[in-house]
């Protein structure tokens, strides 16, 4: 798996635990979904940033 199908799949987990999370947002664990879902998203630019310059 190369780095592009390695960030394309961690932004897909990224979007289905933001989706879940939203759509359960009245819940405790749905909040912490959508939490999880925007640290998955801003991994993206650290694994990006860990490419270029690692």
């Amino acid at each position: 798996m190369n780095e592009l199908e390695t960030m394309l799949l961690v932004i897909g987990i990224g979007f289905v635990l933001l989706g879940v999370g939203f759509a359960n947002r009245a819940q405790n664990w749905g909040v912490a979904l959508i939490a999880v879902g925007w640290a998955c998203m801003l991994s993206t630019i650290a694994y990006k940033m860990y490419i270029t310059f690692g």
